[in-house]
């Protein structure tokens, strides 16, 4: 028993380990209804294309509420760069929609779902 939970012990850390590092693409998805940050941002497109200014910086709390959720869940399993560089996106976004700009907001919104995509 005792040479079983030698190798055992050892065994599920090196798998648990392997499951966090590599879990970047189901870690980042939604858990529940108040951290799908993709759908957030989606919604940020389509009411800055209409111009409604107000839904869409309820949409950005939301997706900035989201994103602290989920930046602790992949912390581990992606680069800091990354990480970094959807916070500056978001708060960019955040920026555009007070001054009420589309021209900020649309590139930091396509630069967004380009390093969503590329989190795995």
């Amino acid at each position: 028993m005792k040479k079983f939970l030698l190798y055992l012990i050892p065994s599920l850390f090196v798998l648990a380990s392997f499951l966090i590092m590599t879990g970047g693409g189901w870690l980042k998805g939604p858990f529940g209804d108040d951290d799908d940050l993709l759908s957030y941002v989606e919604e940020i497109e389509v009411y800055v294309k209409a111009e409604k200014w107000e839904e869409a910086q309820q949409e950005q709390r939301k997706a900035e509420n989201a994103w602290k959720r989920i930046s602790k869940r992949v912390q581990y399993s992606v680069e800091r760069d990354d990480m970094m560089a959807i916070a500056e996106s978001l708060h960019r976004i955040k920026g555009g929609i007070e001054v009420q700009d589309a021209a900020t907001v649309f590139p930091d919104i396509y630069y967004f779902y380009g390093i969503w995509n590329a989190l795995g």
